[in-house]
């Protein structure tokens, strides 16, 4: 529209120029005008053409409102824009004026015009004043709308039906439209939408959104045309079939899920293919793991030439098995020259000790036999002395035995046969008659709560041996005067479970927990309690280990020391 309006104003140029050119010869004027208007008819740029001295009209107060509608207060002297007037009347009135041969539609119509007020001098000295007036009438303007959308759509078509449309409203009627009856006619006097005509023609607000035309949908846009005055006269609508733009967005979806789908599928072959390569080089750093840790010390990682975070980790970790297999390599020398001194010690002690208790042995038969006059009457004196020397020999052997018991576990010689045990007679009975002088002479009194009826699978050697240490200990750290108490039951567990209780003095808790330790004994303040080897305790151990049992320690003040071994039966 803009185009059509520039149009009528170069008209207007050429028509002022000529006026002004020739005084305002009437004669002269009119047939030029009926030539310009011919001329511009044909190419249909004007329907009408005005040219109205101001003398004539002003004469006649009802032309001069008409004539003075077309002119804005803004702009009183020239000015371009839309009118709706009824033509035919108007046409009239005005005494001095050319249109074309097209008849004048009938009612009021929406006209675009272009309008000058030219100032002359007259040939007699006198000035003229001249109104000028060009237009074209929008009903039934089908060109136009036609024009408007070749150039916006193209005229195109989509599956028989048109991809655009535009119509110009004369209020609320089509007259002006390139929307189709189904018979190929122009859908020209057609109502729009009560809607549309709410918004935009009265509120005159544009209406966007989807509008059914005709049979088809499209997405619609209506603007109000406003004339110079800023009254609501019309309605330029301009539509996109609705088809074409889904069918279009489906397609520009499908492409773009196509190309997303394609570009991830290329991504994830890559990718893929990147992983692979790096499991595979994963599998192979784990499998050497797996054969360093089967024993295979000599096998490395296989090295490459990537240079990232992998290769990294192959070369610290081809590093970590070199140092490795260097220091297991030095620890298997150490552990042989250890296990060489520790067997070249066990023999040296197994040696000595065996030597010793046979000198032992030797020695306090003899003394025994000294004491009871075999060799002649002995004097009481003599005997005290030899009571001393025959404590002494026994407290030798006794540790001579302990570290014979060592020697023999500590090179698996220790001979086990397990068989019932009748705990009171073949194990208690024994060692207290062999400790009735020291229980005498600590007055120390032994409850025995062991039946003659309890019977156990045990090596009767080794659990005499437990039963020594225990007892012993018992004698040596409890109190003159004191008691002794020894239990055997069996639990609703399945186990055996033997007790040797004492009122003696409590052990420590810091001490309890390296009781069983070899070489670890517990002194007290008393000299007796400074004596011993610290194997006592940690040969029990073992050999209630060898039995498939475990022994505790409990120890307080109030309720004494109680040995608990617990073996299964």
């Amino acid at each position: 529209m803009k185009k059509k309006k520039r149009k009528l104003e170069i008209i207007l140029d050429f028509l002022q120029h000529h006026i002004l050119l020739q005084k305002g010869n009437i004669e002269v004027i009119s047939m030029d005008m009926q030539n310009l208007l011919s001329k511009y008819a044909q190419s249909k740029d004007i329907d009408y053409l005005w040219v109205i001295p101001t003398d004539i009209y002003k004469s006649d107060e009802n032309i001069f409102k008409e004539i003075e509608s077309f002119f804005s207060k803004k702009n009183p002297e020239s000015s371009s824009g839309y009118i709706k007037k009824d033509f035919t009347k108007l046409t009239e009135k005005i005494p001095f004026s050319f249109q074309s041969v097209k008849s004048i539609p009938e009612g009021k119509l929406i006209s675009i015009y272009s309008n000058r007020r030219i100032l002359l001098e007259h040939n007699k000295g006198e000035n003229k004043e001249v109104i000028l007036i060009a237009g074209s009438w929008l009903d039934g303007a089908n060109y136009f709308v036609d024009q408007i959308q070749n150039l916006v759509f193209e005229d195109r078509f989509y599956k028989g039906r048109r991809v655009g449309t535009v119509t110009i409203f004369n209020g609320s009627k089509r007259i002006a439209t390139t929307v189709l009856l189904p018979d190929g006619q122009r859908a020209i006097g057609t109502q729009v939408s009560e809607e549309v005509k709410e918004q935009t023609l009265i509120r005159g607000i544009p209406w966007i959104g989807r509008a059914k035309v005709l049979d088809n949908w499209y997405l619609a846009c209506y603007e109000p045309i406003r004339d110079i005055h800023g009254n609501i006269i019309g309605m330029l609508y301009m539509g996109e079939l609705e088809a074409l733009t889904k069918d279009t967005r489906t397609f520009v979806v499908f492409i773009t899920v196509a190309i997303i789908l394609f570009t991830m599928s290329i991504a994830l072959v890559v990718r893929l293919k990147q992983t692979t390569r790096l499991l595979k080089r994963i599998y192979k750093l784990r499998n050497s793991a797996n054969e360093f840790a089967k024993g295979n010390y000599s096998i490395r990682a296989e090295g490459d030439t990537i240079g990232d975070e992998i290769s990294e980790l192959v070369a610290v970790f081809n590093s970590m098995l070199e140092t490795i297999e260097k220091d297991r390599e030095q620890l298997i020398k150490q552990q042989e020259l250890i296990e060489e001194a520790n067997a070249n010690y066990l023999d040296m002690l197994g040696f000595v000790t065996h030597e010793l208790r046979n000198s032992l042995g030797s020695a306090l038969f003899n003394i025994a036999s000294l004491k009871e006059g075999a060799f002649g009457e002995v004097s009481t004196e003599v005997k005290e002395g030899l009571d001393i020397v025959e404590d002494s020999l026994k407290y030798l052997k006794e540790i001579t035995n302990n570290y014979l018991q060592l020697s023999r576990l500590e090179q698996g010689d220790l001979y086990f046969e397990k068989r019932e045990v009748n705990l009171l007679n073949d194990v208690i009975n024994p060692i207290l008659s062999e400790m009735s002088k020291l229980l005498e002479a600590k007055h120390i009194n032994v409850i025995n709560e062991v039946t003659e009826e309890f019977t156990m699978p045990a090596d009767i050697n080794l659990m005499r041996v437990v039963y020594e240490n225990l007892l012993g200990n018992a004698i040596k750290y409890g109190k003159e005067g004191g008691n002794i108490k020894i239990s055997a039951t069996r639990t609703d567990m399945g186990k055996i479970q033997l007790i040797v209780w004492n009122d003696g003095s409590s052990i420590e808790p810091q001490v309890i927990t390296s009781l069983f330790h070899r070489f670890r004994r517990y002194d007290t303040k008393t000299p007796e309690g400074k004596k011993g080897a610290g194997l006592g305790l940690f040969i029990v151990r073992r050999i209630v280990e060898l039995h498939g049992g475990e022994i505790a320690v409990q120890s307080t003040p109030e309720n004494g020391t109680s040995f608990i071994i617990t073996i299964p039966f």
